[in-house]
C-alpha cells in the first residue's frame, strides 16, 4: 500500500480506541460491519490503477442487522465513559469508492439473473460471494487485498458492496461453456462506506493517502446522513444531506450548469410519408423478427419494385389519362401531359433516419427472392425478376458492417453471399448464379469502369444485376463525378439509394440520387431544378415544399424517428470555464487573430486577404486545440506553421494546405471551381481509399477535384485557379485518415503525446477534468462513449481516465481494419470497460454501439450533421435504455459562436438553397466570418 506503515498503524490505533468505546455501548453496531446490501447497485469513482473490494458477513447476518434498523443511537446509550460523543457516534455515510476489479466465476445459479449488476458479500480481503447465490463467488486483484484487510480489520465501518461482472452470453461461445461447468468473468466491485461521525476526516486520509476518493453514493441501503471528508460542504454534519437526497442521482457536478438543447424539427421531415404502409410478411431466412416499421418499409420496396402504378389511387406521380380520342400520362407534379409512355422503373430511395435498421431492412428485401411466387408478383405484361444476384455498394469502412449484418441475422445458407474487392474480384469464369449478393465498394466500381473504357471487360459491368443498392447513397451526389457516373452506368432491373441524408448541403443532392434510379423524367438534373428547385430559389416555397412532398411520396420512404420505439434521449450542454492561465494563453492567440485580420482589412488586397485568411485558420486551429488540452498545447507548434511572411511561398503552402483545406470543409461546402462538385466532412467519413489522382487545393482557396485534375493532365493543359495573379496549389486529400493526420501535424507532434508524464506538474485541461469527473461519477454499469475530433484530445482524456482507473478502449484513424473489430466486441462484451474513446472520422458511421447509453462530444464540429451521425451509433434500434449526451464547450470561446453556427446550418431554407459568390470578394468574406467567429 502507498502510506507510509506509521500512518497506518495510528490509524489503526485511533480505529482501535473508537471501536472499544462503540463495543461498550448497549447498542453496537461494530458487528454489522461486514455486510451487504439487498438493492443492486454499483457506481463509479475517482481512481487511480487500482481495483477494490469489500470484506461482509455472511447473508444471516446481513438479514439480522437490517432488521434491527439504522437509526442514530440515542443519548441515553453511550456509556458516560465512552471516548466518543453522540454526535461523533451518528452513523453516517462515508460515500463510494468503485472500480476494484477482480474475476467472478459464474455459475448455472446465476445464469439467467436478470442484472449483471448484484450485491455481494466480502468473505475475506481477497474473497466474495453474490447475495444471492453463495456458490457464485469471485476474487479481488492482489493490489486490493491490503486495502480491505485494512478495511475489515475496523469494527465500526459498515460496508456495502456491488459487482458487476461481464455477462458470460455476451461471448460467442459462452452459454455452451457454462453447460460444462462455471465460467471466470471480468468484474468490478463498488463499496459504500459508512461509519461513526468522528472517523470521517481519518477515513477520508486513509483513503486519500491511497489516492482514492469517496464519490457521491448511489443505492444506499441506509438512510443516514451523507458526510463525505472530501468534500468541504461535509464539515458540518447538519448542513449533509440523507443518503436518499434526490440530489445525490445528479452527477457529481453542479446540475445546474448542465443546460438543455432544444430538439427542433429535422429540415428533412418535409420527406416524411408512408406511415400507415401495411406489413410485408417475416422472410423465413431472417432470423430477428422485423420491426414493425422494418416490415412496412418492405410493403414498400417490393411495391416498387413492380414498376410503375398508373392507377389514380396509387401513390405514383404518373397517371394514365383515357378519352374516347387520346390516351395520356400526366405527371402530378408538374401537371404536364405526355403522350408517351414514361420509361420503366423499379425502385427507389430508403431515406430513413440514422438507427432505423436501413441494412437490415434491405437485406430482407434480397431474401424475398428465395420465396417469388409469394413476394415478387409482377405486373401484368412486365417480365418476370430476373435470376441473378443484388448488387450492394458500399463505403470500404461498410464492409465488415454488411459482413456482420449478413452473419448475425440470416439463416445459415439462407443468403449466399460474396466480396468483389481486392483479392476476392469475380471473373468472367465465376457462376453468378451461385450468389444471391454480391457486395463491392464504389472504388472498386470506379477503378473497374475506368471511364466507360474498361466496363466491356468487368463483370460488374457486364452483369444485369437482379437490383443495385447503394449505401450510403449520397456519396454520388456530384453528378459529374467518375465515381457517380461509374455507378449510374451499372445495369440492373430495380436501383435503390439508401441514405439517411438524401439532402445534405443543397436540393440538388436529391437529383443525383433521381439520376441514378432513373425515375424518369427527374433524372435529368434540368428537369428536376425546373419543376422543383427553382421555385424556392424564387420564393415560392409553399408550391416547392408540395412538389417534393408529391414526389417524396411516391419515390422516397421516409418516416421520423418515432416509428420506433426507443426510450427518451436527452441533450445537454456542458459549458466549462477556462482557468486564469488557460484564459491567458486563448485571449493571446485570440488577439493575434483580430490584429492579422484588421491588418488585412487595411490592406484592402484580395490576395492579402487570402494569404490572411489561412494564417487565421490556422491559429484558430490553436484555438481549437486550447479549448481542449488547456495548457499542454504549447502554441509555439502552431505558430511555426503559420509563418507569416512566408505565407506566400509555394513550398510552404504545400506545407500548410491539408491543414487549411480540412478547416475549410469543416467550416462549409467546398466546391471545385471547374465542375462544382461538393466535399465536405459527412462524404469523407465514407472515404478511406486513396485516389490514383489527388484533387489539389490553392492558396486563394480555389479547389480542383480530382477528376478534373486528372480532365486537365489528360488535355495538357495547366492546373489554374483561374485569378489574374496565379497562386500556388498543392495536392490535398479528402479523405477521412487526413483529417485525423493533419491535425497532429498543426501540433508539431508535440504535447500532450506524453500526456501522463506532463500531467503531474499541468494537471487535465479544465474541459477533460470536467468530462473525466463526470465518468467517474456514473454507475459502473454505464457505459458511454466519447467522441473527439482530434486524437490529441484523446489522449488527454486516456490520460485522466487512467489516473482515476476507469477501463476503457480506443478507436482512432491509427487503428489497424483487422483489429477494429476485437476493439468494439471488447467494449459490448466486457463489464468492466466503461468508456469507448472514438474520433468522430472513426465513429460517425458503420458501428452500433447500443451498450452505451451516454455520450460526450468534448468539442462543437462546425457540421452538426457530423455529430448527429455520430449519436446515431448510440441512439439507434435496439437501445433498451435512455440515452444523455453531452455536448461541451468553452465559455466566451469561439466554441460558443460555433454552436450559433450549427443552429443556422439546421434551418430548412439554409440547407435547400444553394450558395453563390466566388472572385475577389470572397477572400474578404471568408476573413470577415472567421473574425467573427473569434
Amino acid at each position: 500500500m502507498d502510506p507510509s506503515r506509521r500512518k497506518k498503524r495510528r490509524l489503526e490505533d485511533e480505529w482501535e480506541q473508537q471501536a472499544q468505546a462503540l463495543q461498550a455501548a448497549p447498542t453496537s453496531y461494530s458487528t454489522a460491519s461486514r455486510i451487504t446490501p439487498q438493492n443492486s447497485y454499483s457506481h463509479s469513482s475517482q481512481w487511480p490503477d487500482s481495483e477494490s473490494g469489500v470484506n461482509m458477513m455472511d447473508t444471516n447476518q446481513a438479514h439480522n442487522f437490517l432488521g434491527q434498523g439504522l437509526a442514530e443511537p440515542c443519548a441515553s446509550e453511550i456509556p458516560p465513559n465512552s471516548k466518543i460523543s453522540t454526535a461523533g457516534d451518528t452513523l453516517v455515510c462515508y460515500g463510494m469508492v468503485t472500480r476494484f476489479h477482480g474475476k467472478y466465476t459464474r455459475t448455472a445459479n446465476d445464469a439467467h439473473q436478470g442484472s449483471n449488476e448484484f450485491p455481494v458479500v466480502i468473505e475475506s480481503s481477497s474473497k466474495f460471494t453474490a447475495l444471492f447465490s453463495p456458490e457464485s463467488s469471485g476474487t479481488l486483484g492482489s493490489e486490493f487485498v491490503d486495502v480491505f484487510e485494512e478495511l475489515l480489520r475496523q469494527p465500526s465501518l459498515i460496508l456495502q458492496a456491488f459487482c458487476a461482472a461481464s455477462d458470460v452470453h455476451s461471448h460467442p461461445t459462452g452459454q455452451s461453456r457454462l453447460r460444462f461447468g462455471p465460467v471466470a468473468v471480468p468484474c468490478s466491485l463498488s463499496i459504500i462506506v459508512y461509519g461513526p461521525w468522528d472517523l470521517c476526516e481519518d477515513v477520508g486520509e486513509f483513503f486519500q493517502d491511497l489516492d482514492m476518493y469517496l464519490q457521491d453514493p448511489r443505492g444506499c441501503d441506509m438512510e443516514v446522513k451523507y458526510c463525505n471528508p472530501h468534500r468541504l460542504s461535509s464539515l458540518n454534519i447538519d448542513n449533509c444531506p440523507m443518503t436518499s437526497d434526490p440530489s445525490l442521482t445528479c452527477l457529481n457536478l453542479d446540475q445546474d450548469l448542465f443546460e438543455n438543447i432544444t430538439q427542433d424539427n429535422d429540415v428533412l421531415g418535409i420527406l416524411d410519408a408512408h406511415q400507415d404502409l401495411p406489413e410485408a410478411p417475416q422472410p423465413e431466412v431472417i432470423l430477428p423478427s422485423l420491426k414493425r416499421h422494418q416490415k412496412q418499409a418492405l410493403s414498400f420496396l417490393l411495391e416498387r419494385e413492380r414498376g410503375w402504378n398508373f392507377d389514380p389511387r396509387s401513390s405514383d406521380f404518373w397517371d394514365l389519362m383515357q378519352t374516347s380520342q387520346a390516351t395520356c400520362f400526366v405527371n402530378r407534379i408538374s401537371s404536364s401531359a405526355h403522350r408517351d409512355e414514361p420509361p420503366e422503373f423499379c425502385g427507389g430511395i430508403v431515406a430513413d433516419p440514422m438507427g432505423l435498421g436501413k441494412t437490415l431492412t434491405m437485406i430482407a428485401l434480397v431474401a424475398t427472392d428465395r420465396s417469388e411466387g409469394l413476394y415478387n408478383n409482377p405486373r401484368p405484361g412486365m417480365p418476370s425478376p430476373v435470376r441473378m444476384p443484388s448488387l450492394i455498394l458500399v463505403p470500404p469502412p461498410l464492409l465488415d458492417t454488411w459482413k456482420e449484418q449478413l452473419s448475425q441475422h440470416v439463416r445459415r445458407g439462407g443468403i449466399t453471399w460474396r466480396r468483389h474487392y481486392g483479392k476476392e474480384k469475380l471473373t468472367e469464369a465465376d457462376d453468378l448464379s451461385l450468389y444471391d449478393i454480391v457486395i463491392s465498394t464504389y472504388h472498386t466500381v470506379t477503378g473497374d469502369w475506368g471511364g466507360g473504357h474498361k466496363a466491356s471487360n468487368s463483370v460488374l459491368f457486364s452483369t444485369c444485376w437482379k437490383r443495385i443498392i447503394l449505401d450510403e447513397a449520397h456519396v454520388i451526389r456530384n453528378t459529374q463525378s467518375q465515381m457517380a457516373r461509374a455507378v449510374c452506368a451499372l445495369d440492373g432491373r430495380s436501383r435503390w439509394a439508401v441514405t439517411g441524408t438524401p439532402i445534405q448541403n443543397r436540393i440538388g443532392d436529391l437529383s443525383a440520387l433521381l439520376k441514378f434510379i432513373r425515375a424518369h423524367p427527374y433524372d435529368d438534373a434540368k428537369q428536376f431544378e425546373l419543376d422543383i428547385g427553382q421555385m424556392w430559389k424564387t420564393g415560392d416555397i409553399e408550391e416547392a415544399a408540395k412538389r417534393l412532398k408529391n414526389l417524396s411520396s411516391s419515390l422516397i420512404l421516409r418516416r421520423p424517428k418515432t416509428v420506433i420505439d426507443l426510450p427518451p434521449r436527452v441533450d445537454l450542454k456542458f459549458p466549462v470555464n477556462f482557468n486564469a492561465a488557460e484564459r491567458k494563453l486563448y485571449d493571446k492567440l485570440k488577439h493575434q487573430i483580430i490584429a492579422r485580420a484588421d491588418e488585412a482589412f487595411s490592406d484592402g488586397e484580395p490576395g492579402a486577404a487570402s494569404n490572411s485568411y489561412i494564417t487565421v485558420m490556422q491559429r484558430i486551429n490553436a484555438l481549437r486545440m486550447v479549448c481542449d488540452l488547456g495548457l499542454h498545447y504549447d502554441t509555439r507548434h502552431d505558430l511555426a506553421l503559420s509563418g507569416d511572411k512566408s505565407s506566400g511561398d509555394a513550398g510552404d503552402w504545400s506545407r500548410v494546405a491539408q491543414q487549411a483545406f480540412n478547416l475549410q470543409r469543416e467550416m462549409d461546402l467546398v466546391a471545385c471551381a471547374s465542375c462544382r462538385a461538393s466535399c465536405d466532412t459527412t462524404t469523407a467519413l465514407l472515404d478511406c481509399e486513396p485516389s490514383p489522382v489527388q484533387p489539389v487545393f490553392a492558396q486563394c482557396l480555389a479547389f480542383l477535384c480530382s477528376d478534373c485534375v486528372q480532365r486537365c493532365a489528360r488535355r495538357n493543359k495547366p492546373v489554374t485557379c483561374g485569378h489574374g495573379t496565379a497562386h500556388p496549389f498543392a495536392p490535398v486529400s479528402v479523405s477521412w485518415t487526413a483529417l485525423e493526420e493533419s491535425r497532429d501535424l498543426a501540433s508539431g507532434g508535440g504535447a500532450p503525446g506524453g500526456a501522463a508524464s506532463s500531467l503531474a506538474q499541468i494537471g487535465l485541461s479544465s474541459k477533460v477534468k470536467a468530462l473525466v469527473s463526470q465518468l467517474a461519477h456514473l454507475p459502473s454499469g454505464e457505459k458511454s462513449v466519447v467522441f473527439s475530433s482530434w486524437r490529441m484530445t484523446l489522449d488527454l482524456v486516456q490520460a485522466g481516465l487512467k489516473q482515476q482507473n476507469i477501463k476503457f478502449v480506443r478507436f482512432d484513424g491509427k487503428v489497424q481494419q483487422k483489429n477494429r473489430q476485437p476493439i468494439i466486441d471488447k467494449f459490448r462484451n466486457d463489464g468492466t470497460v466503461q468508456v469507448f474513446l472514438l474520433t468522430l472520422s472513426c465513429g460517425a458511421v458503420g458501428l452500433t454501439l447500443t451498450e452505451a447509453c451516454r455520450a460526450y462530444l468534448v468539442e462543437p464540429h462546425w457540421n452538426p450533421a457530423v455529430e448527429e451521425q455520430a449519436l446515431a451509433r448510440i441512439y439507434r434500434l435496439g437501445q433498451r435504455r435512455k440515452v444523455t449526451t453531452v455536448r461541451y464547450f468553452v465559455r466566451d470561446t469561439f466554441e460558443e459562436r460555433v454552436l450559433d453556427l450549427q443552429e443556422s446550418k439546421r434551418k430548412l431554407e439554409e440547407v435547400l438553397l444553394e450558395k453563390k459568390g466566388h472572385g475577389a470578394q470572397e477572400g474578404f468574406d471568408h476573413l470577415e466570418g472567421l473574425r467573427r467567429l473569434v
